[in-house]
């Protein structure tokens, strides 16, 4: 074992006893997790609001849904420039493709201008994409509008935590102690009132001083250029209304071939997360009108300007390379894997980065920091149960490109020695428990 090795494998250890201090940031995040992801495992064979349980949905749906990424991915060249001739010619958008991240951050400079200010939803692409960073170090200020993000900003909470839920974890009381020293307010001990306190607050604001709004995307449909997000708080449909100019930067593989492959995967997103979706937008132009004698006029009452930011950085050259994380590109992000893996109901967030808990955020911080970093993040607590390849609605065999982390890992001398004292015994014993 390296030194490196030795020195990762005790900022792990370190982590890991912190889940049997008491009141630690790991404890609170573990506990709920564990309740969280126990509920969401039964909740997977009840027939919650619906005829069929997610189970019998994901069930039905899995093999069709596996053959359209697999579609996309085998020929994402042809998808990606259909979808922005389509983008272009069709939706009228502004579309660009940005090879990098380092390119896509200065085309959002270059739209954002003389504008100090964004207005974002909950945007896991933002973060893939490094442009939150980006911004902040450029002296933006970045106004979030989703309850979840508002809540893990108030509390400075800078553990990795749930993609979907960035704030489920934090106790009401806690919040309620924030709220009343941050804004100096007397507020009822509820969940009620503390949405309402940010309806009240927030939304008077973003019809006041909306320029520019962030966000990401479900789906594109490469057949017609529509943009797909589905969302429960009706942040993302005010910001990309109200707003000047909507701006959506995604990764390129959220793009699928069809209208209806993207309203299909945007229900599975909804099915998947049991809480269904309250809204669904299907963006398909700035919104217009032909009521003055037939003639088309974009910026009616909603946003006047569409641009699309499309990323690639590391999608194609997985493919050309054949790297060992090439098979995430089939992911639709539903984050089912979160909930049913070993790792994750056992150690929290300690499994995770800042890309979020479970495989996909271990997988994400190798791809854009390497294997010493997904080592550090807990790459070497994945058990191989399988689970989350096993409930992957698009057929993502996360295992396996764990599995090839951790064997890279090792090569380079940074497996934990535990696991290299059982590696002896299997060769010289023939049993790793003697």
């Amino acid at each position: 074992m390296s030194e490196k090795g030795k020195d990762l494998y005790n900022v792990v250890k370190n982590k890991i006893s912190r889940l049997s201090e008491t009141d630690t940031q790991e404890k609170k995040f573990a506990d709920y997790w564990r309740l969280a992801c126990n509920a969401k495992y039964k909740g997977h064979s009840l027939k919650y609001l619906y005829d069929d349980s997610c189970y019998e949905f994901l069930t039905k749906h899995r093999d069709e849904i596996k053959k359209i990424r697999e579609d996309f991915v085998n020929n994402m060249d042809y998808y990606v420039e259909k979808c922005i001739e389509r983008m272009r010619s069709t939706s009228h958008f502004r579309v660009y493709y940005a090879k990098t991240n380092e390119e896509a951050h200065k085309i959002f400079m270059n739209e954002l201008g003389e504008e100090k200010q964004v207005y974002k939803s909950a945007s896991n692409e933002a973060k893939d994409i490094g442009l939150l960073e980006f911004l902040r170090n450029n002296k933006i200020i970045i106004k979030e509008t989703a309850v979840g993000d508002i809540l893990k900003e108030l509390l400075e909470y800078k553990l990795p935590t749930y993609q979907l839920g960035p704030a489920v974890h934090l106790t009401l009381e806690e919040v309620i102690a924030k709220m009343k020293e941050v804004y100096n307010i007397d507020i009822e001990s509820n969940g009620d009132a503390i949405v309402n306190y940010y309806r009240e607050n927030v939304v008077p604001d973003i019809k006041k001083n909306i320029r520019i709004s962030l966000t990401s995307a479900n789906s594109i449909a490469a057949d017609d250029g529509s943009i797909f997000i589905g969302e429960n708080t009706g942040n993302i449909s005010l910001i990309t209304r109200l707003a000047e100019k909507h701006i959506a930067a995604v990764g390129i593989t959220k793009i699928n071939p069809t209208c209806f492959n993207s309203f299909l995967i945007a229900k599975t997103l909804a099915r998947l997360n049991v809480t269904g979706m309250a809204y669904l937008s299907i963006i398909s132009a700035p919104s217009n009108t032909s009521s003055v004698q037939g003639k088309t006029t974009f910026g009616a009452y909603g946003t006047k300007e569409v641009v699309v930011i499309l990323v690639d950085e590391w999608r194609k050259q997985a493919i050309e390379k054949n790297l060992i994380y090439k098979d995430l590109l089939k992911c639709i992000g539903c984050k089912n894997c979160c909930f049913v893996c070993s790792a994750s109901r056992a150690f929290g967030n300690i499994y995770g980065s800042r890309y979020g808990v479970g495989p996909t955020g271990i997988i994400r911080e190798y791809i854009h920091h390497g294997v010493e970093a997904a080592v550090e993040a807990g790459a070497f607590l994945c058990t191989g149960c399988e689970n989350c390849s096993t409930l992957c609605p698009a057929g993502v065999n996360l295992a396996e490109i764990i599995k090839n982390i951790k064997k890279e890992a090792t090569k380079k001398g940074l497996c934990p020695p535990i696991v290299n004292d059982y590696k002896q015994k299997i060769l010289e014993q023939k049993n790793p428990f003697k």
